[in-house]
């Protein structure tokens, strides 16, 4: 309980500061400054918001200072967007103010690859020695608070806040991440992009977020562990995953990867492998691009901890048979079992499908009385209530896209505790569906539903899912949950 006082106690400042200096503020940036400032004149921090520029007096509306040291208040953030040979001085000036943290925007330091930048962050880190004043950069945005709306990036925010919690090496991960999450209705609630973490890093904020009773689930874009050990972040991914999920986007996994990471952010190369074991030993889901980062936050926002399935039998409900045969490789491919339903099942559904063109074992190809809503509804209960079945998916065709199917399916998945998702059709060529699932789409948000935009999509994610309740039963985790 000590280190949950002290761990909050500390990150307090840093996602619901109370005054925040911008150095380096100017209303004639086209990148940078001015990309933020005119959204705080409608904040809740319009009145502690301190431009810092020797080269105004005003700045907006707000009065501009010379220095943070003419700053009349206590700075809780400190936000620096200045040429990187201007830094030191700057950050002298922070620790002599006592500001907490300091957020560097500038890139230019060790991912350069140039020796300079890494004696530059060196000297930085001998600046801050013995002080309060902590780093977070250089090469990043810094925090998001959604509650409070703090974000400082371009992404549109929707007010709506909830237990995913994240953080990236990458500001465009981070401000991508936003805007997904606005999109598709990831609730987000704390996040930090950290750039070369030579500083604060991943352990530090894995910590908080450990800590944090309302972050629920833990979201992670790393190229290297920073100025973090690895055996350090081996020790608090095995603490936490216990907790938490974990969800690992491990950037440069390949060698072209890897070199690209090191000019983003000067990571050195590591070896996958090292990665995979650590994942694999901790109980951290390691997923390897954008769209499995997505989906797979989005599946354990959802799913996790209220609808946990006991096992890995997925049943899939679809008119075709072509259609049938591809989920159930899919599928299958992903470490999913698709058993046959009961005979009992079975036999319910014969009464119900005519006798030829389709199969009623599972997966349950309806023909074409797919396309008779009552008879899919039906047909789905049926699915839904067999004991061999622990998750239910359902690949809809353009035909379905409309609130009232949604509604009614929806009905019948909410009077059972196992998950289930709905996997679309392709909607990004076909304007009119596009429209059409634009209105059921809000109806799938307001009901926290799950969804998918491809089949691949939803295997992956589903058997992700699966792994990391298997790796709670193995520790007798999962039968507490």
């Amino acid at each position: 309980m000590v280190e949950q006082q002290n761990g909050f106690e500390e990150f307090n400042s840093l996602f619901y500061p109370k005054h925040i200096a911008f150095i380096g503020a100017s209303e004639s940036s086209r990148l940078g400054s001015m990309m933020y400032l005119p959204a705080f004149k409608e904040s809740i921090w319009t009145n502690t918001f301190y431009p810092v520029n020797p080269k105004y007096d005003k700045i907006i509306g707000w009065k501009c200072y010379p220095s943070v040291l003419d700053v009349p208040y206590p700075i809780d953030t400190a936000y620096i967007s200045l040429n990187i040979k201007f830094i030191p001085e700057v950050l002298k000036e922070c620790v002599e103010k006592g500001i907490r943290w300091v957020i560097i925007f500038a890139s230019g330091f060790s991912e350069t690859g140039d020796p300079e930048g890494k004696l530059l962050e060196l000297k930085l880190l001998k600046i801050i020695k013995n002080s309060n004043t902590r780093i977070i950069g250089p090469n990043c945005l810094g925090p998001l608070n959604a509650e409070t709306g703090m974000a400082f990036s371009f992404a549109v925010q929707n007010g709506l806040y909830g237990g995913v919690s994240f953080m990236s090496q990458s500001g465009g991960h981070f401000t991508q991440l936003i805007n997904v999450g606005y999109k598709r209705d990831i609730r987000l609630r704390y996040g930090i992009s950290f750039g070369n973490q030579i500083d604060l890093n991943c352990v530090d904020i894995l910590k908080h977020y450990r800590q944090h009773s309302k972050t629920t689930l833990i979201a992670v874009y790393l190229e290297s562990p920073g100025s973090a050990k690895g055996h350090e972040l081996f020790t608090e991914l095995r603490k936490t995953t216990k907790v938490k999920p974990v969800i690992l986007w491990k950037g440069g996994y390949t060698k072209d990867g890897s070199r690209a990471a090191y000019s983003h952010t000067g990571a050195i190369a590591s070896n996958d492998k090292i990665w995979k074991s650590m994942a694999k030993q901790t109980g951290t889901i390691l997923v390897k691009d954008n769209e499995e980062f997505w989906n797979t936050i989005k599946t354990f926002e959802l799913l996790y901890p209220k609808s946990l399935p006991k096992g890995r039998n997925v049943g899939i409900i679809t008119p075709g048979g072509g259609s049938s045969v591809n989920m159930t490789d899919l599928f299958a491919s992903q470490n999913l079992n698709i058993p046959e339903l009961t005979t009992e099942s079975q036999s319910k559904i014969a009464e119900i499908l005519p006798y030829v063109n389709v199969n009623i074992k599972n997966p349950v190809d309806l023909g074409a009385s797919g396309f008779i809503l009552n008879t899919y509804i039906q047909c789905i209960e049926i699915v839904v209530n067999d004991p061999n079945i622990d998750i239910i998916i359902i690949p809809l065709w353009p035909d379905h896209i409309y609130r009232h199917v949604f509604n009614r399916m929806i009905r019948i998945f909410k009077s059972s505790s196992k998950p289930f998702a709905f996997c679309l059709p392709n909607i990004a060529d076909d304007s009119i569906l596009a429209k059409r699932f634009n209105s059921a789409k809000k109806l799938l948000h307001k009901k926290r539903v799950l969804y998918f935009l491809s089949l691949r999509d939803a295997a992956k994610s589903i058997s992700l899912f699966c792994d990391y309740l298997e790796f709670l039963k193995s520790l007798n985790i999962f039968n507490k949950k």
